[in-house]
C-alpha cells in the first residue's frame, strides 16, 4: 500500500495552502452564484421563463460531471495544485465573457443556447476543483488532523456565496448585471496570477531543500508517485457505493438551493433588500462549517470511531438541513423565512466533518480519484434536480413541493450512510 505519510504538510505550510484553497474556493463559488444572483435580471432583460432560466443554469453540471474523475486521476498522478491552476484560468476567462456571449447575435443559435454552451464550458473547467483539492488534502494530511482543514476549505464555498450575493445585489442595484460577471471573472484571473507565484516560490523553496536528498523526493515536485488506480477494487466495496448516493443527496440539496433560493425570496418578498437574503443564510453556515470540522477532530482524537463520526456529522448535516428547508415555505415572515434557510444551511455545513471528507479515510492515495467518481454523480441532480425543481414551479406553483421533495431526498441519504458508511481505509 502506498506510504503517504512521509509527504505530510509541516503545519506552517498547512496553514498557507488552506488558506490558498480558501481563497481558491471562495472565489469559485462566488463565479457559480453570479448566474442565480443575476437570473431574475436576465430573465427580463431576454424574457426567459423558469424553464429556460432551470435549463440554462442546470447546464453548468452536464459539464461539471465530465471532468470529475479525469481531474481527481491527474490531481493524484501529477499533484492537484498544477491542476487547480490551470482550472480557475479557464473559469475565470468564461465567466469573464459571459455578458458578450449572452449578448450575441448568431444565425444558428440563440442568445440562450449560446449560455448554455458556455454554462457547460464553465462546468468543465470548474469540475477538477474538488477532486484535486481532496488528492491534496488526503495525501498531505494525516487522518486525525483532516476534519478541521476539510471544514474551513468548505466553508470557503459558503463565503464566496456571501461575498457574491452581497456585492452582487449592490451591483444589480446600482449597475447592471454585466458588471458583476466582469468583477468576479478579474478577481479570478488576478487570483490565478498569485496562485502560480506562489506555485513557483514554493517549488523552488522544496527543491533546494531537497537537492541533496533521494530522487523519490524531488519526484514529490511533480505530483505522488502512485500506482494506477485500483477502479475494481475500489467499486466492489458497498460502502463506496453508500458514499456516493449520500453525496448525490447532498449535492442535490445544495445545488437546488444555490439555484433557486434567490428566486423564491424574490418571488414571495419582492420588497425586501435583496442583499439579505442572497448572504445571511450563507454567512451563518460558514461558523457551522468550521465548528463541525473542530468537533469532529476532537472527537477523533479523542478516540472516537472515525466511521461513528463521519456518520453522526453526515446525520446532522442531512436530517437537520430537511427539517429547517420544509419548514422554510410557512414561514409567516421575511425574517423568519431568512432564519429557517440560514439554519438549513448551518445544519448541511456538518457534512465537511462527513461524507465529504469519506474519500480521505477510505482511500487516502486515491481520494482526488474516489471524489471525482462521487462528484460525477453528485451532478447528476445539479442539471436534473435544478431542471426539475423549475418545472415543478411552472406546472405547480408550488415552492411547498419542491422543499418536500427536497427534504425526503435528504433523509434517505442520512438512513443509507448510516447503515452502510464507514471510516476504515479499504484501499
Amino acid at each position: 500500500m502506498y506510504n503517504h505519510k512521509a509527504t505530510h504538510w509541516p503545519q506552517t505550510e498547512r496553514k498557507w495552502w488552506v488558506m490558498l484553497l480558501v481563497l481558491l474556493t471562495a472565489i469559485l463559488y462566488a463565479a457559480r452564484m453570479v448566474m442565480p444572483v443575476s437570473a431574475s435580471a436576465m430573465a427580463e432583460e431576454f424574457g426567459w421563463n423558469k424553464a429556460d432560466l432551470g435549463g440554462a443554469m442546470g447546464s453548468f453540471y452536464w459539464g461539471y460531471l465530465t471532468t470529475q474523475v479525469v481531474g481527481g486521476y491527474v490531481a493524484d498522478k501529477f499533484g492537484g495544485d498544477k491542476v487547480l491552476c490551470v482550472s480557475v484560468f479557464m473559469w475565470g476567462t468564461l465567466t469573464t465573457i459571459t455578458p458578450h456571449i449572452a449578448r450575441f447575435r448568431f444565425e444558428y443559435a440563440s442568445p440562450l443556447a449560446l449560455l448554455t454552451i458556455l454554462r457547460i464550458l464553465l462546468g468543465v473547467s470548474q469540475g477538477v476543483h474538488y477532486p484535486s483539492m481532496m488528492s491534496l488534502l488526503g495525501k498531505k494530511i494525516p487522518e486525525t488532523e483532516r476534519s478541521f482543514p476539510n471544514g474551513i476549505v468548505g466553508s470557503a464555498s459558503q463565503f464566496g456565496t456571501v461575498i457574491c450575493g452581497f456585492i452582487g445585489s449592490i451591483i444589480l442595484e446600482r449597475h447592471s448585471w454585466d458588471d458583476l460577471f466582469y468583477a468576479v471573472g478579474v478577481i479570478a484571473l488576478c487570483s490565478v496570477c498569485s496562485f502560480a507565484y506562489f506555485l513557483h516560490s514554493t517549488d523552488n523553496m522544496t527543491y533546494k531543500s531537497h537537492a541533496n536528498g533521494s530522487s523519490s523526493k524531488q519526484k514529490l515536485l511533480l505530483g505522488e508517485n502512485i500506482a494506477s488506480v485500483p477502479w475494481r477494487v475500489i467499486f466492489r466495496k458497498s460502502p463506496v457505493w453508500c458514499l456516493i448516493f449520500t453525496h448525490v443527496c447532498v449535492c442535490n440539496f445544495g445545488f437546488t438551493i444555490l439555484s433557486w433560493l434567490p428566486t423564491y425570496f424574490h418571488e414571495n418578498f419582492p420588497n425586501e433588500n435583496s442583499w439579505l437574503y442572497n448572504t445571511v443564510p450563507y454567512f451563518m453556515s460558514i461558523p457551522a462549517s468550521i465548528s463541525s470540522g473542530w468537533l469532529g477532530d476532537r472527537l477523533i482524537n479523542a478516540k472516537y470511531n472515525v466511521g461513528f463520526i463521519r456518520k453522526l456529522m453526515q446525520t446532522i448535516s442531512l436530517c437537520g438541513s430537511a427539517f429547517f428547508i420544509v419548514l422554510l415555505p410557512f414561514a409567516s415572515s421575511f425574517y423568519l423565512s431568512v432564519l429557517c434557510a440560514g439554519l438549513s444551511m448551518c445544519m448541511s455545513s456538518f457534512q465537511h466533518a462527513g461524507a465529504f471528507c469519506n474519500a480521505q479515510d477510505i482511500a487516502p492515495s486515491y481520494a482526488g480519484s474516489v471524489f471525482g467518481v462521487m462528484n460525477t454523480f453528485g451532478a447528476i441532480p445539479g442539471f436534473v434536480g435544478v431542471y426539475v425543481a423549475g418545472h415543478i414551479l411552472d406546472i405547480t406553483k408550488s415552492w411547498t413541493l419542491v422543499f418536500l421533495i427536497m427534504g425526503a431526498v435528504n433523509c434517505l441519504g442520512a438512513v443509507v450512510f448510516a447503515v452502510g458508511g464507514t471510516g476504515k481505509q479499504l484501499v
